[in-house]
């Protein structure tokens, strides 16, 4: 085992004034010499100083060429011994890429690959945005405003209720709903699904009656059936939910919760009447159930869509919400707003199963909404969407489909075949052989439903051949 490689023995290609930094370009020499076979598995590289002496550039830059080889598994560190050439097998197999089988359109893979899966072209079922429509000037802002923070404030776990001046941020925006909350009722979150389990892990427990909507949010059924929760669905209407159903069910089955999505829908994009709001808060009074408000597409609403927990005034209501449709999806940040003995209760729970949120996380955030523009940024977006939403319905309906209602913006289209032989995952699974996405109805319902419906991302819908398919189908 050599202390001095032969190919290392001349100075490596460095080009000082060259676009690609000298941290970048050590690290691309030396891959190039070990794909080469010029440096051999075992062989010792010189030492950070002797190496860094003979190349002429800082210590710094080669401790951190180094250790960007280490993790690439280029080279092994040894603790006293310095810096070894991997084997190949192990070098090649931590950057081989792994062959998965193609895809099968069912719950599972919408649960578990679909965020990672990109061998689908077109990606009309899926329940994200785009890049070019979220806010990356403002994401890039709030991150030149964390790297130049101190460094004392980027380590550490965090507030068990959240970030401190994100939490007032949150707490002072109600005001535009009349409704006055303090920081401490404010709990954040990893994104509005933790935050329904979190309610859910702190108020119900197995064997326990919920109501969802039907069709309501795949996540949510999947998450009450996972904890052993009865699980009952009340039907959703083009003006909010079946309320004489509500009442019937309520009666009968006395359930602890309301899980309702009232504003923009997901999957229906319908949102509550006045009416249908006051209706179900009498309904929550009167049967004594809470009712959790998912209110993630609040931003994206018109301005006269009712607010449960204003109209409640959060005594027997729960509000959600989060910043995955209007900031960026990686964040994973939502959060909770209720009670104050409530959430101290909830704080607990994310405390025994999460710990904190990422602190570094909750500061971009808030720096994003702070640093002045992105309710212009929201008000743009809602904008596109609702366009959006015109052109692929004007598509789809060409194409033969019945839309569930009016439109009224935001990200989904709600539509079914009208005389369809094959169900909803039969069609998906011939438009997955042609590239095309779908998100069947079944995956939004307790029991599947009578026709094949489906949801409509409409970002990604408003194409030729998406709207052709159906129409051969027809």
């Amino acid at each position: 085992m050599t202390d001095m490689p032969n190919a290392l023995q001349l100075p490596l290609p460095l080009e000082r004034q060259a676009a690609l930094g000298l941290v970048e370009q050590v690290v691309a020499a030396l891959g190039a010499l070990i794909d080469s076979g010029r440096l051999r598995p075992g062989e010792r590289l010189p030492s950070i100083r002797r190496f860094a002496r003979q190349q002429g550039v800082s210590n710094a830059t080669i401790v951190e060429a180094y250790e960007r080889l280490v993790a690439s598994g280029m080279l092994i560190a040894r603790r006293g011994s310095g810096f070894f050439i991997a084997k190949r097998e192990a070098a090649q197999r931590s950057g081989m890429p792994a062959v998965r089988p193609n895809p099968v359109i069912d719950s599972a893979w919408l649960f578990s690959e679909v965020f990672a899966d990109e061998r689908v072209p077109i990606k009309a079922g899926c329940g994200w945005l785009p890049s070019s429509m979220l806010d990356g000037e403002g994401l890039h802002a709030a991150e030149r405003r964390i790297i130049r923070s101190p460094g004392a404030q980027q380590v550490g776990y965090g507030h068990p209720f959240g970030y401190g001046p994100l939490r007032q941020t949150i707490a002072k925006s109600f005001a535009n709903w009349s409704l006055d909350i303090a920081p401490h009722q404010v709990v954040t979150t990893h994104g509005v699904t933790q935050a329904l389990d979190l309610i859910m892990r702190t108020l119900v427990k197995p064997g326990d009656t919920v109501f969802i909507e039907e069709p309501g949010y795949c996540n949510l059924i999947a998450m009450l059936r996972l904890a052993s929760i009865n699980v009952i669905g009340v039907p959703r209407t083009v003006s909010g939910v079946d309320l004489e159903a509500l009442e019937q069910l309520a009666a009968l089955h006395r359930p602890k919760i309301f899980f309702t999505n009232p504003v923009l829908q997901n999957p229906t994009g319908t949102s509550y009447t006045p009416a249908c709001a006051m209706r179900v808060l009498q309904a929550a009074e009167r049967h004594g159930f809470w009712v959790v408000e998912d209110d993630l597409y609040r931003e994206l609403a018109q301005a006269t869509d009712p607010m449960l927990a204003a109209l409640d005034g959060l005594r027997r209501v729960i509000y959600v919400s989060g910043f995955s449709k209007t900031i960026a999806p990686s964040l994973r940040l939502g959060f909770i707003v209720c009670q104050s003995e409530l959430a101290q209760e909830l704080a607990r729970t994310k405390m025994v199963l999460t710990l904190t949120n990422s602190e570094i996380t909750e500061r971009l955030v808030y720096n994003a909404l702070t640093e002045g523009h992105h309710r212009r940024h929201v008000e743009r977006l809602a904008g596109a969407l609702l366009t959006a939403q015109a052109q692929v319905s004007a598509r789809l309906e060409d194409a033969g489909l019945l839309p569930f209602g009016p439109l009224r913006g935001g990200m989904f289209y709600w539509a079914r075949m009208q005389d369809s032989t094959l169900s909803a995952t039969e069609i998906a699974d011939q438009a997955l052989a042609q590239g095309i996405w779908l998100a069947p109805g079944e995956f939004f319902h307790v029991a599947p439903p009578p026709h094949p419906w489906f949801r409509f991302n409409v970002a990604f819908s408003d194409l030729p051949k998406l709207s052709d398919f159906f129409r051969k189908l027809s």
